[in-house]
Parts: structure tokens; C-alpha cells; sequence
């Protein structure tokens, strides 16, 4: 409540006349309710049952005025985001107790009274309506105390039956929404892109020239989620961003937290149309030091780069969708699935036609489910630092990725990056040196030949760049073979040297001191050479379809684009045409290119940009 955004004038003036409105209405309810009650001689049926509902709507406008009022002050008590859900959950508890009265007494009124069936029966009904308003109360009552609920339930109170009772109930208030949030969802009820209704809350602005260099369309209101999946449909016509839900929004000093489901948005960015689904709806909870419960949040939702499908994953079920249809796979590995790896990886994929999907489990152990024959296979495991770690610490797996042709599996963790064959079982392990060189991001050319890789690095553990010539022999201080040993230098590719990093052996000294660098390996010729990129950490690097461009974006919202030459071109290295502030500061970036090679997409938490390359390239260039 304390971070909503303030009131507009047309809301406030609004409030204005619900309050006085509520005092004229008000006054006329309890008149005649009391007057009804006082004189059994003198009771009205319809007096009585519109006195009830003229109460109702004061309490409904003062209710909607109070909190149009509680959005004016920019900052609120620490405590009111504690005291307002109990004030709230009482009055509507002492609601149901009003309503049910008021119902009882209708009953035994036209029971007792009423021999017009006419009116009988609209009094009869009148009795089942204001039950269901006491039924409604006493539920809104339960989602008003779910967070103490929650908090109860997540610090492992003794179980009373009281206790077991509430959350049943709660559970049972929540199933109640068409799009229920928890175990229960209904996935089968989630399809796309054809959607049934257009998002008219998202807002979309085409951008005029002379504004941010390159930036053509702006769509916002993805609801503040992280998107997690971003790409174009074959024809470019239509974006989809996914985010896989659990943001966390803290108030009141990290007391109150409420967490959002999964969203996906299909953008037809052409005519300006916006579709989402959404699995669920935003929850409330009661925690401490910004913790959530992990009943909350331990799942992730996940798309293939084709968008095809969907998965739903908790750390024991796997559900897997198809947008086109009502077909639902189900799995429930043996070992426990860890859904969020180290440093923001993610150890959960698809291959790119979303007919395969990898995980780590809780030891490491990579696994990869092929739908179509619904067959699961163990791969490597990853040689972690410690036995004893698992995936999601530092010392543990990260993440994976499959390649664009969906027949490698890279496995990511501090040591580097172990990358598998899922068909012939082919192994290959890219070590690193974790006192010199640490990974932030990583992501496959679409040969699958290629990877490039964001590094925080030493300065002496920099490989600028080079030519490559086949007459001697290279060095360097990172390669890779076939049965995972570091590479040597007589089979490898001799380097000459033609850009050099200013460096002294003073430098060494210096514990901060870490160069950020874009390492494109070819895994063919187990060789590799450094891009220099700034001095942020990277967060995303992405190739273009036709592996002719490469983006990298780091934590100081700075994007840069390299050319690349084509396939089998000699003397000619990446080159750095464009850097683009694209105005945003350690928030997660997801990038991809379209089809036509013309544009490049953004997404941050709540946005979605729309690039024109050429444009970048014109008006950012270096």
C-alpha cells in the first residue's frame, strides 16, 4: 500500500463524493434498519432489505474513499501495512455476521408473514442473495488475513485444527478465482497466440525521431515481471516476452511482500495489439529481511525460443503445454530439481523446437526429458569445486543452455562450462580459473560452433585480439578437448599479436582490479580470443540468426554491437560499430534479434524496446 502509485484528480474527486454521498445513505440505512427492528408491528419487508443494501453501499464507498485518501501521502507508517489487511478482515468478518442476521430475519419475516406469493418469492430470493454477499464477505475476509496465514504457515507454528481449518479455506477461497494461484493452476486453459481478449492495459508508444538514438516502439505494463524469454515469430509480425513469475515486491521495511504469477504478452507490434495470458494472481504474504516463503516461489515458468510450448516446473513436477492444444505432460523426477541457479543462471531449458527439456538436480547431475518419446536420459555430471555443493550455490552448477541445433548441452558453473552431445554423448570442458576469471553471461552462435561468453577476468588473463595462422603453434591460458583436459599448445593455432591491453606487473597487485571481456570460443579449433566490453559486468550476449552481429549488454545499461565476419573469412576480426545507452542500471536485459536482421528487441522488468539496427548503427556508431 505504501508504494501505490498516488491518486489522479478525477479518482480523488470522486472520493470526495462517495463520502458525502456515504453520510446521506448511511444516515437513511440505519434509520430504517433500526426503525424496522424496533417496531415488529410496523416492519416493512422492502424498507428493511433496502435499508440493508444502503448500509452496504456506505461501507463500499467509504471503503473505496479510504483508500484513495491512503494513496495521497507518499510514505505511510511501517506498521498501517500490518494494521490495514486486520481492519479490513474484521469488518468484513463483522459484514457476515450483519448479512447473516439480515438474511435470518427475512426468512422468518416471509415465512411468518408474507402470503403474496409474488412477494414471497422476491423476499425468498433476496435471503439467497444476501447469504451469497455473506459468503463473498467471509472469503474476502480469508484473502484479507492470508498473509498472516502465510506467515503462520511459513514459520512452522504448532498446527491447531483451527489452524489446518483457515488453510484449507484459504486454499479453497483461492481455487475459487478462474486463474488460481498455487498447485492447482489450470494449465490446460493457457493457450496462444491466439488469444480471446486484447490487453488494454498495456501501453504501447511509437517513438518520434529526434528521441533515444535507434529506439523505434516502447511497450510497458508488463507488470513489473522479469522476462525470461524474448523473441520474434518466423515472420516478425509478432513479439513474445514471458516471465516466469515469483517477483517479489517488498513494503513496510521487507514486513510485507506480494509476489506475481507467470505473464506472457503476444505483441503485434504492426497493429499496435497486445494479448496476455496470466497463470494466477498476485499474492500477499507476511515475511522478515525481505524473505518470501518458498511455497511461493519455488517454480518457474519457462518457453523454447519458438514459443511453441510451455513449462511449469516446482521443485518436484514438471508440466509441459502446448499453446495449440489441451495436451499436458507431467513428470515427476527422482532427485529434487533446483529451480534458480548462481549469479542469475537458470538451470531449466528447452532446445529451441521446445521438444526437449534439461535440468540439474540438486547434486549437479544434468538430465534431459525428450517429449516426443517421453524419455528421460542422465548426461555428465558437472565436476564441481566441492562434492558436497549443489546447484544454485557458487560452488555448484549455475545453469544451462542448449545450442540452436539442439544437440549440445552446456552445463555453466564457476569452474566453466561443460558442453555435451545428447545424441552421441561427446563431451568437451572449457575450464577456467575462478581467481582469474568469472562468468556472468553466455550464449551459443545458431552453427552451434561457436560461444561467447561474458567474463569478468583478470587483466593477465586476457587474450586480445588475433589472426589466426596455421604454420605454428598457440598459446593461451584456457582450452578444451575431447575428453575434457586443458588443450595444449601443439595442436592449437599460433596467435599474432595485434592489439595489446596496457598492462604492468603492478596491476596483479591490485585485488579489484578485473577487466569485463566478451570470450568467443571455436569449438572446433579449441581456440579462443577476448572482445574488451567496459568495465560493468555483462548480463546478456546474443547472436543474430545469421551469426553476423553480436549484442552484449552489462549492468550499466550499455549495449554493444560487434560485427562479425562470415564463416571462413581470413584476417578480418570482430569489430565494435555501435554502443547504446540504453538508459537502465543493473536490472536484467534480455535481447533478441529479429528474422529480417532489421531490429533488435530489449526487455527489462516491465518494458519491452524495439531497436532499428540500422539506425544504432548510424546514430550510436564508435
Amino acid at each position: 500500500m505504501a508504494q501505490q502509485t498516488r491518486p489522479r484528480w478525477d479518482e480523488f474527486f470522486l472520493a470526495v463524493l462517495w463520502t458525502l454521498g456515504s453520510g446521506v445513505w448511511g444516515t437513511f440505512g440505519v434509520f430504517g434498519y433500526i426503525s424496522n427492528l424496533t417496531e415488529p408491528n410496523g416492519f416493512k419487508l422492502a424498507g428493511f432489505i433496502i435499508s440493508f443494501f444502503l448500509l452496504c453501499l456506505t461501507v463500499f464507498g467509504l471503503r473505496f474513499a479510504l483508500n484513495v485518501y491512503l494513496r495521497i501521502p507518499r510514505n505511510l507508517p511501517a506498521w498501517f501495512d500490518n494494521a490495514a489487511p486486520i481492519t479490513l478482515g474484521v469488518t468484513l468478518l463483522l459484514g457476515l455476521f450483519f448479512s447473516l442476521f439480515t438474511a435470518v430475519l427475512v426468512l422468518l419475516n416471509i415465512f411468518r408473514e408474507v402470503t403474496n406469493n409474488l412477494i414471497f418469492t422476491w423476499g425468498f430470493a433476496t435471503a439467497v442473495g444476501i447469504v451469497a454477499l455473506a459468503t463473498y464477505q467471509f472469503f474476502a475476509a480469508l484473502n484479507a488475513f492470508e498473509p498472516f496465514i502465510n506467515w503462520e504457515e511459513r514459520e512452522g507454528r504448532k498446527s491447531t485444527p483451527f489452524f489446518r481449518l483457515l488453510v484449507r479455506l484459504n486454499s479453497f477461497q483461492r481455487s475459487l478465482h478462474a486463474s488460481n494461484f498455487g498447485p492447482k493452476w489450470n494449465l490446460d486453459k493457457l493457450h496462444g497466440p491466439l488469444l480471446p481478449e486484447t490487453d488494454l492495459k498495456t501501453v504501447m508508444v511509437e517513438e518520434k525521431a529526434g528521441g533515444r538514438p535507434g529506439l523505434e516502439r516502447t511497450m510497458s505494463g508488463h507488470g513489473g515481471f522479469h522476462v525470461t524469454t524474448l523473441g520474434f515469430t518466423a515472420n516478425g509480425s509478432v513479439v513474445f516476452a514471458c516471465s516466469d513469475g515469483g517477483m517479489l515486491h517488498f513494503q513496510a521495511g521487507g514486513r510485507k511482500g506480494t509476489i506475481f504469477p507467470p505473464e506472457i504478452k503476444f505483441w503485434d507490434w504492426h497493429n499496435n495489439r497486445v494479448q496476455t495470458a496470466t497463470l494466477g494472481a498476485p499474492r500477499t504474504f507476511l515475511t522478515t529481511n525481505h524473505q518470501a516463503p518458498p511455497t511461493l516461489q519455488n517454480f518457474r515458468f519457462i518457453v523454447p525460443p519458438g514459443g511453441g510450448r510451455f513449462a511449469w516446473v516446482t521443485p518436484k513436477l514438471i508440466q509441459v503445454g502446448d499453446w495449440n492444444n489441451d495436451q499436458l505432460q507431467k513428470l515427476e523426477p527422482d532427485d529434487g530439481l533446483m529451480l534458480k541457479g548462481f549469479n542469475g543462471f537458470i538451470p531449466l531449458a528447452f532446445n529451441p523446437d521446445g521438444t526437449k527439456l534439461a535440468w540439474c538436480d540438486v547434486s549437479g547431475q544434468t538430465r534431459y526429458w525428450d517429449l516426443d518419446g517421453d524419455r528421460v536420459q542422465p548426461l555428465r555430471v558437472y565436476p564441481t569445486t566441492n562434492p558436497n555443493s549443489v546447484t544454485g550455490t557458487e560452488e555448484g552448477a549455475w545453469g544451462l543452455v542448449f545450442s540452436p541445433d539442439g544437440t549440445k548441452v552446456a552445463t555453466l558453473g564457476i569452474r566453466g562450462v561443460l558442453l555435451q552431445n545428447v545424441y552421441t554423448g561427446w563431451r568437451w570442458f572449457a575450464e577456467n580459473n575462478p581467481t582469474h576469471e568469472k562468468l556472468t553471461a553466455f550464449a551459443f552462435n545458431h552453427n552451434g560452433f561457436e560461444m561467447a561468453v561474458g567474463l569478468s577476468v583478470r587483466p593477465e588473463a586476457v587474450k586480445p585480439l588475433t589472426r589466426r595462422n596455421r604454420n605454428n603453434s598457440g598459446t593461451g591460458s584456457l582450452g578444451f578437448n575431447s575428453n575434457g583436459a586443458k588443450s595444449g599448445s601443439q595442436n592449437d593455432f599460433q596467435i599474432i599479436t595485434t592489439r595489446m591491453l596496457a598492462y604492468s606487473p603492478e596491476d596483479s597487485a591490485e585485488t579489484d582490479k578485473w577487466s569485463q571481456v566478451v570470450r568467443l570460443w571455436d569449438l572446433r579449433a579449441a581456440d579462443y580470443h577476448d572482445l574488451v566490453a567496459g568495465e560493468s559486468s555483462l548480463r546478456e550476449i546474443a547472436f543474430s540468426p545469421d551469426n553476423r552481429m553480436l549484442v552484449a549488454v552489462d549492468e550499466s545499461g550499455h549495449l554493444r554491437l560487434w560485427d562479425i565476419a562470415p564463416e571462413g573469412s581470413v584476417g578480418r576480426l570482430p569489430r565494435l560499430v555501435a554502443l547504446l545507452d540504453l538508459g537502465l542500471t543493473g536490472r536484467k536485459i534480455v535481447l533478441a534479434f529479429s528474422p529480417d536482421l532489421e531490429r533488435l528487441i530489449t526487455a527489462t522488468d516491465n518494458r519491452i524496446l524495439i531497436w532499428n539496427l540500422a539506425r544504432v548503427r548510424q546514430e550510436c556508431k564508435v
